[in-house]
């Protein structure tokens, strides 16, 4: 099930998700899009201008990112409430009080904060969230999957997300399913780039 998805920037960097992919080979799996879905813009770092005339030294530093709240749960929280509870679940509601924000750092060019319903078990979908230097993108996947994922920063602009995912003979609380996606911010391209697995459609 190898899945890519990507966000497009143009000007301030509106963040588009990209073209839908299906999750094919897993046995009595139908067709999703785990493609990220996004809902604010982020504004461009400005880059270093050019000149056609001589080289000449520049007293003008090179332009850095401006960091996003230091607090992970403040980031989260505009965006947890704005965010659409899966089918089913329609009068549930995301619990920031208890969101995962260790993942989460408004210096790095992406991080996550995770969070599931209020009153949920082991199997209550949970949703990731990405930033870009505390800046909201969207989920990392349209579908909430069942089961706490482990996300883990490798780099200031990677994540690795683990899933576990039930297969057809485990018991729910046990899932013995495992799938791994990453994430790469794209600097030079100004986008977030998935790769990997995601864990087959419900």
């Amino acid at each position: 099930m190898r899945t890519t998805s990507t966000f497009r920037t143009t000007g301030l960097l509106v963040l588009v998700a990209a073209a839908s992919v299906a999750l094919a080979g897993c046995s009595g799996a139908s067709s999703s899009d785990p493609t990220a879905t996004v809902t604010r813009t982020v504004a461009a770092s400005p880059s270093p201008s050019t000149s056609s005339g001589p080289s000449t030294p520049s007293s003008t530093p090179t332009p850095t990112p401006t960091c996003g709240p230091s607090d992970g749960a403040a980031a989260a929280s505009a965006p947890i409430a704005d965010l659409p509870l899966p089918a089913g679940l329609e009068t549930a509601r995301w619990d920031a009080s208890t969101a995962d924000t260790s993942a989460y750092d408004a210096c790095a060019a992406l991080s996550a904060v995770t969070v599931t319903v209020a009153h949920g078990t082991a199997s209550s979908p949970v949703a990731v969230l990405l930033f870009h230097y505390g800046s909201y993108l969207g989920t990392a996947t349209k579908e909430q999957y069942p089961f706490v994922p482990q996300v883990t920063r490798t780099a200031p602009d990677a994540l690795r997300v683990d899933y576990e995912y039930a297969t057809a003979t485990d018991p729910n609380a046990a899932p013995s399913g495992r799938a791994t996606a990453t994430y790469t911010w794209d600097d030079a391209a100004g986008r977030v780039e998935m790769t990997g697995d995601v864990p087959p459609a419900s």
